[in-house]
């Protein structure tokens, strides 16, 4: 007989969420009136974030702010009300996290950054003690470190989602969305790009900040018709058009989970992820120590950890005139000649990105995982008839989102062919 997990089973949606639930699966006959989060990085930045989102999408959820400064856990948990509470944990202590597992549904990790872990710490404990498990992991090795534990969470009848946040994340049901919408019209993918532009730090602090530096001692892992190839990372800048309040934007190669699970799971043949922010001069010096300083300091998490502590109060004085705001651009190319884009635009990235994990958080919670380790774009981590919803439910205060058009409905500047027809 399979073993049975808390979190598998669907949840009763409260009142404010019963109309935008409607399309999720049924809840069983005797469901439980709420159920127990624990968001570990809960006083950070992104877990805070996803944690304010929580509280407001599902205000019956108990809320478990997880992380080492009890001071600001406990401040944020006051503000999210009495159904909130911190809980000391360090995420690096196996008997720790097991044991603050044992009475929770469902665990979201968001404590990175996850570049330069060897260990999959909280998603064995997950596994161990049968709870549920998001991250929100940005990086390639240890999203497909996660997958690895795949059958053993299948064999326990834990769902999991690894990559779950923003971008990636978001961005992964969007290029689902997309390659359906294509095959639907006898449309066969073949490029699948990924385009970010974040201002500034996108206001999620240090962390943000060591994942990009650390992203730039990793060589870029891309697909060119079917082959894998390697590129330099900040290399190949190109100048894309991210619509009404970003415009257009220079964006340059990073190593990113999205492009090698897409191209493995939505049979995309050639797939590739850039990345830009601004003032333009912190592009110039992204790129500049990506060529310059040595792969052996980037790839040290507690040498760039240093750099970071050194630089953040400028980051910071800088994100306070350059703002937040945050832009996706997914584009796919058919060989049909059928071309579309999905646009994801927010004032700020340290609210959007809550907004999306709580998408995720809610996805799971109503039953759309199945039992084992999954990315957001295989059917059996968000069910295809759930990408919908999830997406409403991440674009919300979005300036911006629409789907499978045309590049040109949302470019500041399209191209006219001839009479009217725009490229």
């Amino acid at each position: 007989m399979a073993a049975m997990v808390r979190a598998c089973m669907p949840l009763r949606t409260p009142p404010a969420a019963a109309s935008s639930a409607a399309t999720a699966p049924a809840a069983p006959s005797k469901p439980r009136s709420s159920a127990r989060v624990l968001v570990l990085g809960g006083t950070g930045r992104v877990g805070g974030s996803t944690a304010t989102a929580l509280s407001k999408l599902r205000p019956d959820l108990n809320i478990l702010i997880g992380g080492r400064n009890r001071e600001k856990g406990e401040s944020l948990a006051s503000e999210l009300g009495e159904q909130s509470e911190f809980v000391k944990i360090d995420t690096g202590n196996a008997a720790m996290l097991e044991k603050a597992l044992e009475d929770v549904d469902l665990v979201v990790h968001t404590a990175g950054p996850f570049q330069r872990e060897a260990e999959c710490t909280v998603l064995r404990a997950a596994i161990s003690t049968k709870t549920a498990y998001i991250d929100v992991c940005d990086d390639m090795d240890y999203s497909w470190r996660a997958k690895a534990f795949h059958e053993e969470a299948k064999a326990q009848g834990v769902p999991a989602i690894t990559t779950a946040g923003i971008y990636p994340g978001v961005s992964n049901v969007m290029a689902a969305e997309l390659v359906n919408a294509a095959r639907s019209e006898d449309g066969e993918p073949e490029r699948l790009r990924f385009f970010y532009y974040t201002a500034g730090s996108g206001g999620a602090g240090p962390t943000i900040l060591a994942t990009s530096f650390l992203l730039l001692g990793e060589d870029v892992i891309a697909y060119n018709k079917g082959e894998e190839i390697k590129l330099k990372p900040y290399s190949g800048v190109l100048n894309i058009d991210f619509g009404k309040g970003v415009r257009k934007r220079d964006v340059y190669l990073l190593n990113l989970p999205e492009v090698k699970s897409a191209h493995k799971f939505l049979g995309v043949p050639t797939v590739s992820a850039r990345f830009g922010t601004a003032p333009f001069f912190w592009n110039w010096g992204m790129e500049a120590f990506a060529n310059f300083l040595p792969v052996e300091l980037l790839r040290d998490k507690d040498k760039v950890g240093k750099l970071v502590e050194q630089i953040d109060p400028l980051v910071r004085a800088i994100d306070g005139i350059v703002g937040e705001r945050v832009s996706m651009r997914v584009d796919l190319e058919c060989s049909n000649g059928r071309n579309t884009i999905g646009l994801f635009s927010h004032r700020k990235l340290s609210v959007s990105v809550g907004h999306s994990t709580a998408a995720f958080v809610q996805a799971v919670l109503e039953g759309s995982t199945q039992p084992g380790v999954w990315f957001p774009e295989e059917p059996e981590g968000i069910a295809i008839e759930s990408r919908k919803l999830l997406l409403e439910r991440a674009s919300q205060g979005t300036t911006n989102f629409v789907m499978n058009k045309p590049s040109w409905m949302i470019e500041t500047d399209p191209k006219e062919v001839i009479l009217g027809i725009y490229v």
